[in-house]
Protein backbone atom coordinates (compact mmCIF):
# COMPACT_ATOMS: atom_id res chain seq x y z
CA UNK A 1 0.00 0.00 0.00
CA UNK A 2 1.74 3.68 -1.21
CA UNK A 3 2.32 6.30 1.33
CA UNK A 4 -1.27 7.83 -0.36
CA UNK A 5 -3.14 4.99 0.04
CA UNK A 6 -2.55 4.72 3.51
CA UNK A 7 -3.10 7.86 4.69
CA UNK A 8 -6.30 7.88 2.63
CA UNK A 9 -7.32 4.89 4.57
CA UNK A 10 -6.79 6.85 7.83
CA UNK A 11 -8.73 9.42 7.14
CA UNK A 12 -11.69 7.74 6.17
CA UNK A 13 -11.59 5.60 8.98
CA UNK A 14 -10.50 7.89 11.88
CA UNK A 15 -10.98 11.10 11.03
CA UNK A 16 -14.17 11.53 8.20
CA UNK A 17 -15.95 8.13 7.95
CA UNK A 18 -19.01 10.17 5.79
CA UNK A 19 -16.14 10.86 3.18
CA UNK A 20 -15.17 7.73 1.09
CA UNK A 21 -11.92 6.82 -0.44
CA UNK A 22 -13.06 7.26 -4.18
CA UNK A 23 -13.99 11.28 -3.12
CA UNK A 24 -10.57 11.69 -0.90
CA UNK A 25 -8.06 12.26 -4.43
CA UNK A 26 -4.82 13.03 -3.90
CA UNK A 27 -5.54 16.93 -4.94
CA UNK A 28 -8.68 16.82 -2.41
CA UNK A 29 -8.08 20.01 -0.79
CA UNK A 30 -8.34 18.59 2.87
CA UNK A 31 -8.03 21.67 5.13
CA UNK A 32 -10.03 23.96 3.11
CA UNK A 33 -12.80 21.65 2.50
CA UNK A 34 -12.92 20.36 6.20
CA UNK A 35 -12.02 17.02 6.07
CA UNK A 36 -9.78 17.68 8.83
CA UNK A 37 -9.40 20.28 11.20
CA UNK A 38 -6.71 21.43 13.64
CA UNK A 39 -7.54 18.61 16.20
CA UNK A 40 -7.41 15.81 12.92
CA UNK A 41 -4.18 17.46 12.01
CA UNK A 42 -2.47 16.31 15.08
CA UNK A 43 -4.29 12.91 14.84
CA UNK A 44 -3.16 12.59 11.62
CA UNK A 45 0.86 13.12 13.22
CA UNK A 46 0.41 10.65 15.59
CA UNK A 47 0.07 8.54 12.96
CA UNK A 48 2.17 9.14 10.22
CA UNK A 49 4.87 9.66 13.48
CA UNK A 50 3.99 5.80 14.36
CA UNK A 51 3.40 4.38 10.68
CA UNK A 52 5.92 5.75 8.85
CA UNK A 53 8.50 6.19 12.16
CA UNK A 54 9.32 9.90 10.63
CA UNK A 55 8.77 12.90 13.38
CA UNK A 56 6.75 15.79 12.69
CA UNK A 57 8.35 18.96 13.87
CA UNK A 58 5.85 22.12 14.69
CA UNK A 59 7.60 24.20 11.87
CA UNK A 60 6.26 21.52 9.88
CA UNK A 61 2.24 21.90 10.75
CA UNK A 62 1.43 24.34 8.23
CA UNK A 63 -1.08 24.32 5.26
CA UNK A 64 1.34 23.38 2.54
CA UNK A 65 2.45 19.96 4.03
CA UNK A 66 -1.32 19.26 5.14
CA UNK A 67 -3.19 20.81 2.33
CA UNK A 68 -3.61 17.85 0.75
CA UNK A 69 -3.06 13.32 0.54
CA UNK A 70 -0.60 14.64 -2.25
CA UNK A 71 1.11 17.19 0.39
CA UNK A 72 1.63 14.84 3.05
CA UNK A 73 3.23 11.88 1.37
CA UNK A 74 5.13 14.28 0.13
CA UNK A 75 6.66 15.38 3.56
CA UNK A 76 6.62 11.58 4.38
CA UNK A 77 8.64 10.34 1.59
CA UNK A 78 11.54 13.20 1.75
CA UNK A 79 11.71 12.36 5.88
CA UNK A 80 11.89 9.11 5.22
CA UNK A 81 14.25 9.43 2.29
CA UNK A 82 16.74 11.38 4.27
CA UNK A 83 16.23 9.08 7.37
CA UNK A 84 17.13 6.42 4.51
CA UNK A 85 20.54 8.27 3.34
CA UNK A 86 21.84 8.92 7.00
Amino acid sequence: MSTQEKLRTFIVDELQPAATAAELTNDYPLLTSGVIDSIGIYQIVGFVESEFGVEISDEELVEDNFGTIADLASLIDSKRQAAAER
